[in-house]
């Protein structure tokens, strides 16, 4: 579902006039008194366009922007879903027609219903562009539609993720004695291009998953840049809106200028009002915000008596680049104090225990050491589930070559991992230069390191960062010169691995990969 505090359905019917009639309007009326009866009946609107025609289809979706497509009408044995003509009559209309329509949108609807006999042949057409489409196996009668319908909305209303509101659709059918229960099917999108793209870590994403769906969740993932933390982020956030959860996401790079940076009151009432925004509610600060009191306090407040109150289901609330309010020294202990409270409040057992068992939090961040925080003596240190991304293994970088339709040896692989590691970015980037260019493996080795090679732009910004900090580089040209890893200072051990470019071994550091140690000791080798 969308993130937004409405789920938009519209409501398509047709019953042309050379076909039995159905009760098209009784089911209508059925789930409309349902949703009216949950306890977040003002987060549901049904757009409802009756006698639909072939044509009235694209009109209501651009109109309605719904989440949910509904239609209840008649199909044939063939599939086809029958709409109306000018005349009223029957106009079929085949799956690949509206396979074709839900791929122009498959961004905006979750789910496409059809209520309809034999429409199982349509849903498995749409279900490759859409990620949920109920269809019927065979025929179905009127009682079971309706049953099944209702069913599914009371669960939906109740908010129940869709698998498990299909499932109640079907448990309602039984209890009304009715033995068309397993007529309704429901089919799931397979992500083939999140499949192509996204190699998963051994455990990492299913030990995140069980963890989001706790009381009270905090994740904490953290890695260098460009390892995957937001790609993995966003895979945990799609598993909460499965399950019917709200998500709304903040990047602390939007909202961290300098503005906020020496106000605490100002950063907080900036970072509850961008909260509400991403929930589509209204700023109300001054409802809610005690000039009085303290900013810490009145952010809790602020939440507690707005944000979660009313809520029935949990909201996932991810942070990202959270690293940037780390290093500001006027913020950091007060707002991880924050974070640190909030989630313990969800433990406490007590009415205000429940409010707070709603807000799950996941916060993303590059490093481990902070020039004004130190993260493993802060207020986070020994808080929620921390997350610390690995390189790729050499089966994960064989499975992502794999992927993307390489035909290479384990020799080949393992080349390509001693010339840049298991740095997800990197390898992504080596992958797509090889489907788009005619080029051996032993040439693309011998470029790799230089300007003609895929990594240029990226090495070139990392070049122009450390051209920028004459102590950086100084301390970087070291590390890169050296046959062995090199003791570093931690302020500027934190900053290379930040930045991606050294892995630190204890006290020492070396650089990430060979990529790196050859690019820079050729730029950086020869100055002083």
């Amino acid at each position: 579902m969308k993130n937004d505090c409405q789920i938009r359905i519209l409501f398509l019917t047709a019953d042309p006039t050379d076909t039995a009639r159905l009760r098209l309007q009784q089911e209508l009326r059925d789930i409309r008194e349902r949703l009216q009866l949950a306890k977040e009946r003002e987060r549901f609107r049904i757009e409802y366009r009756p006698s639909a025609r072939p044509g009235d289809i694209i009109q209501a979706i651009v109109d309605v922007e719904p989440d949910i497509v509904h239609f209840s009408g008649h199909s044939t044995s063939s599939g086809e879903l029958c709409f109306e003509n000018e005349f009223g009559e029957t106009q079929p209309v085949q799956a690949s027609a509206l396979a074709a329509l839900f791929e122009l949108v498959a961004d905006q609807v979750s789910c496409v219903f059809l209520n309809a006999c034999y429409s199982e042949i349509q849903a498995k057409a749409i279900v490759k562009h859409i990620a949920f489409v109920i269809g019927m196996n065979q025929a179905i009668g009127d009682p079971a539609a309706i049953a099944f319908a209702v069913g599914f909305y009371t669960a939906l209303g109740a908010s129940r993720p869709i698998e498990e509101a299909f499932k109640f659709g079907c448990a309602d059918i039984q209890l009304k004695g009715i033995s068309e229960y397993s007529t309704p099917v429901l089919h799931k999108k397979k992500d083939k291009r999140s499949a192509g793209i996204y190699v998963e870590r051994p455990r990492i994403e299913e030990r995140c998953y069980e963890e989001i769906i706790q009381p009270g969740a905090l994740i904490r993932i953290k890695a260098p840049n460009k390892m995957g933390k937001t790609s993995l982020m966003n895979r945990i956030l799609t598993y909460a809106r499965g399950h019917n959860y709200q998500t709304a996401t903040l990047c602390f790079r939007e909202l961290v200028d300098s503005t906020v940076l020496v106000d605490l009151e100002k950063f907080l009432q900036s970072f509850c009002v961008a909260v509400g925004n991403e929930l589509g509610l209204p700023n109300k600060l001054n409802e809610y915000w005690d000039n009085q009191a303290t900013p810490i306090y009145n952010s809790k407040i602020y939440f507690q008596q707005y944000l979660l109150a009313n809520r029935t289901s949990p909201l996932v609330l991810a942070l990202n680049h959270v690293d940037l309010v780390f290093e500001q020294p006027l913020i950091a202990q007060d707002f991880c104090t924050m974070l640190r409270t909030w989630h313990e409040l969800a433990k406490s057992g007590n009415s205000i225990g429940m409010i707070w068992e709603k807000l799950r939090l996941i916060i993303v961040h590059s490093t481990e050491v902070y020039a004004s925080l130190d993260i493993n003596s802060s207020p986070l240190a020994n808080v929620g589930l921390p997350i610390d991304l690995p390189e790729f293994s050499l089966k994960q970088v064989r499975n992502l070559v794999k992927r993307h339709g390489l035909r290479w040896n384990r020799n080949q692989s393992e080349q390509l991992m001693e010339m840049l590691g298991g740095h997800p970015f990197l390898l992504r980037t080596a992958c797509d230069y090889f489907r788009l260019h005619e080029i051996t493996f032993e040439n693309f080795l011998e470029i790799a390191p230089t300007p003609a090679g895929p990594f240029s732009d990226h090495l070139l910004e990392l070049l122009e960062i450390l051209n920028k900090n004459s102590e950086l580089k100084t301390k970087f040209r070291k590390v890169v010169r050296a046959d062995s890893p090199v003791q570093l200072e931690p302020a500027f051990a934190r900053s290379l691995q930040r930045l991606g470019l050294v892995k630190l071994e204890g006290y020492s550091a070396k650089p990430r990969c060979k990529l790196y140690r050859d690019y820079f000791r050729f730029y950086l080798g020869n100055n002083k």
